[in-house]
């Protein structure tokens, strides 16, 4: 049985929200934030939580504020195929929707700040700003939905999973890296072997052969199967295919 936390929120107060700097939050005025903290409330759901199901009511909106959202489609022949991945500052759920066209799932244990979809929808309409901001953010997205959709397309194993794993160096666990900034050392990737490979569209087989090359090419070590040390930030790149400028895009939007 899944047990989901809900308190509220603190929206607008820097110090008590890690994400404020990156949401549409910070957008809105003072008066803005008080309206917004009045609707909204921090929900905890454990790892493999279903927090919206594809086809049910759209009912809630928010940001994540830590963990990692998995979101999958569900084809005609009832397999799920994951579709995105959201990290903390990203925005999940169907704005002016009924229904939720795909699935949201806890990779990790995560918390959100939610809002009822209505409720949100009111409160962009008397506040512009952050509706503006909404729709850059969505923009942003799109974009990267489609570099993304390029290089899934057009590259090679290694340079999917080389993309991937720099991806995540810089939004699994310090979200907040500026694009100056080093990468993480230590890459945490929430999802399974067989997760990964549906996602980079190739199998779970020819993942662990690319990962094995990286690891004997002393570019990343292989702490275990979801952590990985990498050693070599410049030779991730380089194996990407992509310049860091066009990486650090993909990974901030």
């Amino acid at each position: 049985m899944t047990t989901v936390v809900s308190q509220s929120c603190h929206c607008g107060k820097r110090r008590e929200c890690v994400v404020y700097n990156r949401s549409v939050c910070h957008a809105g005025s003072a008066d803005a934030m008080a309206q917004l903290n009045r609707i909204a409330h921090r929900r905890d759901y454990p790892r493999g939580s279903v927090i919206q199901a594809q086809g049910e009511a759209c009912a809630i909106v928010g940001n994540v504020v830590e963990g990692v959202v998995k979101l999958s489609s569900a084809s005609v022949n009832g397999d799920d195929h994951i579709v995105g991945l959201l990290f903390p500052s990203d925005f999940f759920g169907r704005l002016y929707s009924e229904d939720s066209r795909f699935s949201y799932e806890a990779a990790t244990d995560v918390s959100l700040c939610t809002m009822n979809r209505s409720a949100f929808e009111r409160f962009l309409a008397d506040h512009p700003a952050v509706e503006h901001e909404m729709l850059k953010v969505k923009l942003d997205e799109l974009d990267a939905v489609r570099e993304w959709a390029a290089i899934t397309n057009g590259h090679t194993t290694m340079q999917r999973v080389a993309t991937l794993i720099y991806v995540f160096s810089r939004r699994s666990r310090n979200q907040f890296l500026a694009a100056d900034q080093p990468v993480e050392t230590i890459v945490h990737v929430p999802l399974s072997r067989r997760d990964i490979a549906d996602y980079l569209g190739t199998t779970p087989e020819t993942l662990s052969r690319n990962i094995q090359m990286l690891a004997r090419g002393n570019v990343i070590r292989i702490i275990n199967a979801k952590q990985f040390e990498l050693l070599n930030p410049a030779e991730l790149i380089r194996h990407s295919g992509e310049s860091r400028e066009d990486l650090d895009r993909i990974a901030s939007a």
